[in-house]
């Protein structure tokens, strides 16, 4: 037609596309384990100050018992956030390798991912940071139940 020949995206083209939107929903992801972190201790402290105020003033087992609840239902959001992360991560990894069967160097590096299933999502490195809130809070808890807390 008119001598001009008119050509589609390449594979690369189509590649590069789809790694770019899995990239995306990945720091989409990260980011929501990060604001999750900061939305618990956020959310702990008005917890407790409202419990604490429809009690006697003082702690008691149910603002112990309410911040270990925040602290599990924010810590088994973020799993499922970091779960899907690394989803979202293997899945990158054979268009990686299409990609990289297409370049013309030799030896291309490919990321490596592994897998996690939802109990290696749960206990990680980043789900440190619940570990510590609730030996925290294990320790008040205690300090109160020996009469240390009486306030």
């Amino acid at each position: 037609m008119n001598g001009v020949e008119v050509t589609g995206p390449t594979a690369d083209d189509l590649d590069k596309d789809q790694l770019d939107q899995l990239h995306a929903a990945t720091l989409k992801a990260s980011e929501a384990c990060l604001e999750l972190k900061k939305l618990c201790a956020l959310i702990l402290v008005p917890v407790g100050t409202i419990i604490t105020s429809f009690g006697d003033k003082k702690p008691g087992a149910s603002l112990f018992t309410a911040g270990f609840l925040v602290i599990a239902a924010f810590w088994i959001a973020d799993s499922f956030s970091y779960f899907y992360q690394r989803k979202l991560r293997a899945l990158m990894v054979p268009i990686w390798a299409r990609r990289a069967e297409r370049c013309p160097e030799e030896n291309v590096k490919i990321p490596e991912t592994e897998a996690v299933g939802r109990l290696r999502a749960a206990f990680n490195a980043s789900m440190a940071y619940y570990l510590v809130l609730g030996l925290l809070f294990a320790l008040a808890a205690w300090a109160y139940a020996v009469g240390w807390l009486d306030g």
